[in-house]
């Protein structure tokens, strides 16, 4: 009997990349807006530079607040308007943004551009993380729901509610069709979290049972106190908890003796099963990373928690 020939969609799919290489640019902000900018630009560009066998990142990744310096007092000063989903950003209101979606429109990529400081209408400050596609449009923007007020004994005192204000809405960037031009099959849908809220479970969990997340993405910036403590424990349980690939983008750890805010760094990628395939160091770097997502469906196969929990006794609702 002869073979029986592909299809020509069957064909089209096995012509498609398995894999979405990814890259995470772990920088420090310093003083200096346009210094700051331009250390993104030149960091991002590091990214994209070949690298032997490695092929080339589609999806890039800044960490939380790259662009100003990460003090709660100074939030203000460095907030920036953002438009609404759907703007184009190459000459918009945002200088910081505006450099970013140059560079992913320069080189044909989706770039999930951190946080930074947003100056609303009314006046509000929020920590608001971006993505934007290769043609430099916003696809979604995500405001941070919980801030970071904590009071460690003897490690870091912080509060964020002092200049910020949170995020009132879930933010999930569908896959359907790819708009961060993954080129896969199946491309990933997005759920966007800021820092502390990764330590919310039920959060990630509705993005996953009820938006079909299959990759999560934290810009953030851990501290040398909750770092060593919670860092790995948080995304690695995250991932487990959802089923999903975990990408978290730190910010650089300042030099000894520099007084600014001491991020842990680390930078990771955690798999469905909560494996960690790529984690950085603590200076500046470029992290780079395959994620193939056929992994999740083989995670949520093997152990189906999706399927089995019981919602006779307890369910996750989105408010409405």
């Amino acid at each position: 009997m002869g073979q029986t020939q592909p299809s020509p969609v069957q064909a089209q799919q096995s012509q498609r990349p398995q894999s979405l290489p990814v890259a995470l640019v772990q920088l420090r902000a310093g003083d200096d807006r346009l210094a700051n900018r331009r250390h993104a630009e030149d960091w991002l560009g590091r990214a994209l530079q070949p690298g032997g066998d490695r092929p080339t990142p589609r999806l890039l990744m800044l960490p939380e607040i790259w662009n100003a310096p990460y003090a709660a007092a100074r939030f203000a000063e460095y907030a920036e308007p953002i438009p609404e989903p759907g703007a184009s950003l190459l000459e918009g209101s945002s200088p910081s943004l505006a450099v970013v979606a140059r560079l992913a429109k320069r080189h044909g990529v989706s770039v999930i551009a951190g946080s930074i400081p947003e100056q609303a209408p009314d006046g509000r400050i929020y920590n608001t993380s971006t993505v934007i596609d290769p043609l430099g449009r916003l696809l979604v923007k995500h405001r941070k729901l919980h801030l970071f007020d904590v009071d460690v004994p003897g490690g870091i005192c912080f509060r964020e509610s002092d200049s910020l204000t949170a995020g009132t809405a879930i933010t999930v960037l569908p896959g359907a069709g790819d708009p961060l031009a993954t080129g896969l099959a199946e491309p990933p849908g997005l759920g966007l979290l800021i820092c502390y809220d990764i330590r919310f479970p039920e959060l990630s969990l509705l993005m996953q049972q009820r938006f079909g997340c299959t990759l999560l993405a934290c810009p953030a910036a851990f501290n040398t106190t909750t770092g060593p403590r919670h860092w790995h424990l948080m995304m690695r349980a995250r991932a487990v908890d959802t089923q999903c690939f975990v990408l978290a983008c730190s910010s650089a750890r300042p030099p000894d003796g520099d007084g600014g805010y001491p991020s842990y760094g680390h930078s990771l990628v955690v798999d469905p099963w909560g494996t960690v395939i790529a984690e950085a160091g603590i200076d500046e770097q470029v992290l780079h990373a395959e994620i193939d997502l056929s992994q999740v469906s083989l995670a949520r196969q093997a152990i189906p928690t999706g399927i089995q929990r019981r919602a006779d006794l307890y369910r996750l609702e989105p408010a409405e």
